[in-house]
């Protein structure tokens, strides 16, 4: 498991964390995921600093196609099967 994720499922009550911070994260945890990922991402965009901007339009505009009505999109198990292919030939 990835550290950063390892120590953010394990609690973290000691002097560092005020109770307010450990609330918090209590409370984002009983949030539906499409609110935990709005805070996660919040979060974590305060913390990028010193992004290209080529790259960081590249990702606005892969988000944005993503995003678009006309976006192609299929299930995991459709693109594990169309990745096994290209595998076993």
């Amino acid at each position: 498991m990835n550290n950063i994720l390892q120590a953010a499922s394990q609690p973290r009550y000691n002097s560092a964390m005020s109770r307010t911070a450990t609330q918090i994260l209590e409370e984002a945890r009983l949030l539906p995921p499409s609110e935990r990922e709005w805070v996660a991402h919040g979060l974590l965009i305060d913390e990028i600093e010193d992004i290209d901007p080529e790259w960081a339009a590249e990702i606005e505009r892969r988000v944005a196609d993503a995003d678009s009505p006309n976006a192609v999109t299929g299930s995991w198990d459709e693109l594990e099967a169309r990745l096994r292919g290209r595998l076993s030939q």
